[in-house]
């Protein structure tokens, strides 16, 4: 739903600019994935909030907009994760004038129904018929374990690093239906607990020269025991191991069809973040005289752990 407004809107003086222009400096330093506004914007925008975002407790956010020259047509709106929702707002108003050297305030009760790690963004936008726009956008980020919640307008610190290396089947993928492969993780990822990550693969088609890599986060995600079982030990045999540095492991052969390998590492979290575990697997054969992947399928694993007291 839409609703309009005009300059029944609150309106508050807004201070020179150079403090506008301070404040959005101030921003741009500090949320870091975020898209900050930079000084030199029409539109400005600053997110707050009121009170605790304690699970399934009310709490309200502010949103002050401030212009230094008047817009036509403009959205704004609140934009909130899965599993966190308003209670009492529309998705977006449209506000047909604002006058330039104001400050415009929006208000929203929301609350979180789940558990987690949240970014809420609050935002005015002015589209022109160039595809250009006046943004004014600010965040809050949340984390919340029933009471205990942890708010800023900086991400909570992720001590986990990419490894920045490719698997096969990274891409569309080359035939990935002559390739069944499934990942996941054995158990609930914790601090400082270990847990299993498991890659499936089963080739409906021999594979001779067979590539199959798995890589993970670094850093704050440590991974270990790399190892491959089929029910065949020998087909287990086939596969040459190789990794060549941290979080980085593949296996080299022939894979048999219709058979089943699972390769295991073993994960363990040493301090909050987030990245994930990417797997592949890819078959290279020789088409017009030149070696190249003809088989590609691979998976891949979102994993974040953060809590209150880790952010702290």
């Amino acid at each position: 739903m839409i609703t309009l407004w005009n300059k029944d809107l609150r309106i508050v003086q807004v201070r020179h600019w150079i403090t506008a222009a301070t404040v959005a400096v101030g921003l741009c330093t500090l949320l870091l994935l975020v898209a900050c506004t930079p000084p030199s914007s029409p539109m400005t925008g600053s997110l707050a909030m009121e009170g605790r975002p304690a699970l399934g407790e009310p709490f309200m956010l502010r949103l002050e907009l401030r212009t230094s020259m008047a817009f036509t047509d403009v959205a704004v709106s609140f934009v909130l994760p899965a599993g966190v929702e308003l209670l009492d707002t529309p998705g977006e108003w449209r506000i047909e004038n604002m006058e330039a050297d104001q400050t415009y305030v929006f208000t929203a009760t929301a609350r979180v129904l789940e558990n987690g790690y949240y970014k809420i963004v609050g935002l005015g936008r002015k589209d022109t018929p160039y595809g250009s726009s006046f943004p004014g956008p600010d965040a809050l980020y949340l984390l919340v374990e029933g009471e205990d919640t942890w708010v800023s307008h900086d991400p909570p610190p992720n001590h986990w690093e990419s490894a920045h290396t490719s698997v096969p089947g990274g891409g569309p993928g080359l035939q990935p239906g002559l390739i069944q492969n499934r990942l996941y993780l054995s158990g609930t990822l914790a601090l400082n607990q270990p847990v299993t990550v498991v890659y499936e693969v089963t080739p409906l088609v021999d594979l001779q020269d067979a590539a199959v890599g798995i890589v993970t986060s670094i850093g704050g995600l440590q991974s270990s025991e790399p190892r491959v079982e089929v029910e065949d030990t020998a087909l287990a045999a086939a596969l040459r191991f190789s990794s060549y540095r941290e979080g980085v492991y593949y296996w080299f052969g022939t894979m048999k069809s219709q058979q089943t390998y699972s390769f295991y590492l073993t994960l363990e979290a040493t301090a909050g973040g987030q990245g994930g575990v990417r797997a592949g697997v890819g078959e290279t054969g020789v088409v017009d005289s030149v070696s190249q992947s003809i088989i590609e399928t691979g998976q891949s694993l979102a994993l974040s752990l953060y809590s209150p007291s880790l952010a702290r």
